[in-house]
């Protein structure tokens, strides 16, 4: 009775309860080994981490075999995060019971936890010898391929695996013994890693491709993928046009089917040439582009004699594809004509834009046949309805209109725009179509988008444009206002949502985007894939509490990745998705690779530096939690993955395509030299702090105990130790500045498309010479460290001597140049925010630094005033005091100033500002938004305000720091 109350102790979370239960068994029963699980299990939950690990050492070497006890031990190793330890448990119970085939069962499903392929390969074999199942010799197959695909198998070693694989499958095959669906696609995909195409080309068509019944055409389109590597064309051809002929409306068998034919006419292969083979082929393989149009043709008459059939877009797609393909010997007319009337036909369909756009990106139209095009598009919608043509009075007629539009804007040349006045009419004539289709949405449940929502998204995108070439307050006024009076009448529609997320981003409005992104409800992998939008935007706003909110939350999806994909891993092996593992794993590679994980790692420890430091005790404690190496950088540069999905905002512009990419690039290389400048900030402060401890100290943690040695030699020392450490790191700070100082950065007040993220903080912090700061910053504390232990000053290159010099002067110009920052809209405001989040920071590593030479100058106060001390030793000692003494003493003043800078900003520059948005006269471009003009007002201000509160309290922090090291 009293143990079966200690389970209930534990879920209920009286771990206090749960241990004086199990101790009193104890005293009973000395060998009852479940009892000392579950006491191992309270423990941990106390955080009593030793006794915790006593206990379960204990268990160890008892080498226990009871499942329950053993189910206890892997909840207490899975809480410390020790998971080959639970391997070691199942590997001591497996050795004393070798024919019980559970334990065999949970040893493999360590092995795949840990990742060690080769021993789950011979858990698996071991099971298959115990028991004589399919499922277990399978899993050791499998285990051959994921140990081929590791990135630490050689090319010949990856051979031999798959080779061994296929034979093992081989057998089964030649035995008859196969026998699940899972087991066949499994052999497919050995073949196929080594391409092996017809030997699996074979497998499809013989008995075995019979088994493979659960997909839908599944057999045919597999035999198309590996006829087309084998560059078989007219049996791709072939099989293509059966799909076709089955699944009229399929674009990937037009792709397919176009590409074949393509081939077979670019080869001159005809019906007189072909193999006995080819010629048994049903349907017949079409070799030249005039009978493929024969053939689509035929499928689009034979579709729309069916009564009651619906349109199709595929075969009108392919039909003109046909005809685009042919190149010179189609008319221009004929494919403009072709083109309308696909619109006269499916422009009521909210896909006909996509279409329409990848058709003409697809192929070469020039500018005069797409101006043709959309002005028969303009004169069919007037024909149709003269007088209401822009205000239709049904939802089809709409949609038709509003297809026009977005064509019109996205197809158009961006070079040459119309004026602003221009624009600014043309969205006024969008919002009167917006306010007409209104009606067509009334009674809509609120997770249904409008009708016409696109015409707001368009409006508002053109808006945007406009803003950001003229800058001008109250275009972003009316821009805000009209989306978020559109999001009322939407409250689901996530481009609208998005849109507004982009445009309060540009000029610093956090609090605002906080609000849409809780409306976007962000979460699991959407954190890689759209953090982005959200969390730069807080820390370029000084929004430091709703930054580190945010990025707790993101970062649980990446620590959490590699547990949360080994069970996936296990349930695939458990139930037999073998083609899923090596999909799971790619993911899971990356997730741990992601650009966006590694940015917010970083930043994260920075803003835990700068809010969480106010001792020098609380330093230490912070840096001993942080486990930062200064010696090795753990990130895999050549690795790292861009995540940021920006296909999620709309464009169709084949001209905008290419500007998109160009600035998405961009992006990411300014991101990547952010990330390498944060890096290599944290690991010089390790290495500051790591002198006062008495050298380089690796990290300190609950994984200290384990994994390599960091380069130990035999005798305890390091090859790189003390001072050198901190050397090489400035060394190749120094580098990326010098490599920083000779790129060209994008304009922080650049336009961006909409898609693309927006600009990095990279370009205001190397532009407003806080790089420089730092880097004097380091360069000082280097000299402070030598002249306190009488340690000879190397010299370092002509730059880097000028910054270390000028440090002082730095440090000044850091508030000179904000307070010269003008600010006249609201993205100025948004960069004199960020520059003043750059000052805040900088003034936050001063005292950092300080901190640390502080601890370093500490011994040297007391030695200045003993007596007996050489005078060589005590001037140099003088010297060390002097040099903190100084700068301490500055940077406290300019800390000073920044707070007073802070505080005046608001009087000084906002209020001005925001008092220029007027929101008393009506918005001329969405009639009756004044109420909701105020609200946007209202938010823009509150969050400057917010901003400049929190930045305040970081400053306050910062100055008490400074004053408590005198």
């Amino acid at each position: 009775q009293r143990f079966s109350a200690l389970p209930d102790y534990l879920d209920n979370g009286n771990h206090k309860k749960a241990l004086q239960e199990a101790e009193k068994l104890l005293k009973k029963q000395k060998d009852f080994s479940c009892a000392k699980a579950l006491k191992a299990l309270a423990l941990v939950r106390l955080t009593r981490m030793d006794e915790a690990y006593a206990t379960l050492k204990e268990l160890q070497q008892e080498a226990v075999t009871d499942d329950p006890t053993l189910q206890a031990m892997t909840l207490c190793y899975r809480e410390l995060e020790r998971p080959e330890l639970i391997v070691e448990a199942y590997e001591r119970a497996s050795q004393k019971e070798p024919q019980n085939e559970e334990l065999l069962t949970h040893l493999f499903m360590g092995y795949v936890r840990l990742g060690q392929a080769k021993q789950q390969r011979h858990a698996a074999l071991a099971l298959h010898r115990l028991r004589h199942k399919n499922p277990y010799y399978f899993w050791a197959v499998m285990s051959l391929v994921v140990e081929a695909g590791q990135p630490d198998t050689s090319a010949v070693e990856r051979s031999t695996l798959l080779l061994l694989a296929q034979r093992m499958v081989d057998k089964f095959v030649k035995e008859g013994r196969l026998e699940a669906e899972a087991e066949v696609q499994l052999y497919l995909m050995v073949l196929e890693m080594q391409e092996k195409y017809q030997e699996a080309l074979d497998v499809l068509e013989g008995p075995l491709g019979e088994i493979l019944t659960s997909y839908l055409d599944f057999v045919p389109q597999h035999k198309v993928e590996l006829l087309s590597k084998l560059q078989r064309w007219p049996q791709v051809n072939s099989i293509c046009k059966s799909l076709l002929l089955d699944n009229p409306d399929h674009w990937l068998f037009y792709q397919l089917y176009l590409d074949s034919v393509e081939k077979l006419q670019a080869s001159g292969w005809t019906p007189e040439t072909q193999s006995k083979k080819e010629a048994e082929l049903r349907p017949r393989p079409d070799h030249t582009f005039e009978l493929a149009l024969d053939f689509v043709e035929s499928l689009t008459g034979a579709w729309t004699s069916r009564p009651g059939s619906s349109v199709l877009r595929g075969p009108f797609m392919a039909r003109i594809s046909v005809l685009a393909r042919e190149g010179a010997g189609t008319s221009r007319d004929l494919l403009v004509g072709l083109l309308m009337e696909f619109f006269e036909r499916t422009g009521h369909k909210a896909s006909c834009v996509l279409d329409i756009s990848h058709l003409l990106s697809s192929f070469t139209f020039w500018e005069e046949d797409v101006v043709r095009l959309l002005d028969k598009m303009e004169d069919s919608l007037k024909a149709a309805l003269p007088d209401t043509w822009h205000v239709p009075p049904d939802v089809n007629r709409m949609q038709r209109h509003l297809t026009w539009c977005q064509l019109r804007y996205y197809l158009t040349r961006r070079d040459a725009p119309p004026s602003k006045e221009q624009r600014l009419q043309l969205v006024r004539d969008l919002f009167e179509s917006y306010q007409n289709g209104l009606r067509f949405g009334i009674g809509l449940l609120p997770t249904d988008f409008q009708p016409s929502d696109n015409y707001a998204i368009l409006a508002g995108c053109i808006l945007l444009d406009v803003w950001q070439e003229s800058g001008d307050n109250r275009v972003l006024l009316w821009l805000l206002a009209a989306l978020e009076r559109a999001l009322l009448n939407s409250p689901s529609c996530f481009q609208l949502k998005l849109l507004l997320l982009k445009v309060y981003g540009r000029i610093g409005a956090a609090t605002a985007c906080q609000r849409l992104a809780e409306l976007l409800d962000i979460k699991h992998i959407q954190h890689d894939t759209l953090g982005y939008l959200v969390t730069p935007v807080f820390l370029k706003a000084g929004h430091l509490q709703a930054a580190g909110t945010n990025m707790n939350s993101a970062l649980k999806l990446f620590t959490g990745n590699y547990k949360d994909t080994t069970d996936y891993l296990i349930s695939c092996y458990k139930y037999g998705s073998f083609t899923k593992i090596q999909e799971i794993v790619r993911f899971r590679e990356r997730l741990n690779n992601s650009l966006q994980f590694a940015t917010l790692t970083a930043e994260k420890m920075i803003l835990e530096l700068l809010l969480e430091v106010k001792s020098q005790e609380s330093l230490k404690q912070v840096m001993s939690c942080l486990e930062i190496d200064p010696v090795h950088d753990k990130t895999a540069w050549h690795e790292l993955r861009d995540n940021r999905d920006v296909q999620i905002f709309r464009e169709w512009g084949a001209s905008r395509k290419k500007l998109l990419a160009d600035a998405l690039e961009r992006s990411r290389q300014e991101e990547v030299m952010w990330l390498r400048i944060r890096n290599l900030l944290l690991r010089l402060l390790a290495a500051g702090h790591a002198l006062t401890q008495g050298g380089p100290q690796r990290p300190v943690g609950r994984h200290a105990d384990h994994g390599d040695d960091g380069g130990c030699q035999a005798n305890g020392e390091r090859p790189q130790a003390g001072l050198s450490v901190l050397c090489d790191l400035l060394g190749s700070l120094g580098e990326l500045t010098r490599e920083l100082d000779a790129s060209t950065l994008a304009s922080p007040a650049s336009c961006f498309p909409v898609q693309c993220p927006g600009p990095s903080r990279l370009p205001l912090f190397v532009g407003g010479g806080c790089l420089r700061t730092l880097q004097g910053l380091f360069h000082w504390l280097e000299q402070l460290y030598r002249h306190c232990e009488d340690l000879p000053v190397e010299s370092v290159p002509s730059e880097d001597s000028k910054v270390r010099d000028n440090l002082v002067p730095l440090v000044k110009s850091l508030v000179s140049d904000v307070r010269a920052r003008e600010v006249k809209s609201l993205l100025d405001a948004q960069m004199y925010l960020e520059q003043l989040v750059n000052l805040a920071e900088v003034v936050g590593w001063c005292s950092l630094v300080l901190t640390v030479g502080s601890t370093i100058v500490r011994p040297t106060r007391n030695a200045v005033t003993r007596k007996g001390k050489k005078k060589k030793e005590a001037a140099t000692d003088e010297v060390a005091l002097k040099q903190f003494s100084l700068l301490l003493a500055e940077v406290e003043a300019v800390a000073a100033e920044a707070r007073s800078l802070v505080g005046d900003s608001r009087v000084v520059l906002l209020a001005p500002l925001m008092a220029t948005l007027s929101v008393e006269e009506e918005d001329p471009i969405l009639p009756s938004t004044g109420d909701t003009a105020k609200d946007v007002h209202q938010r823009i201000e509150q969050s400057y305000e917010e901003s400049l509160k929190e930045l305040g309290a970081l400053l306050d922090t910062k100055l008490k720091l400074l004053r408590s090291l005198h």
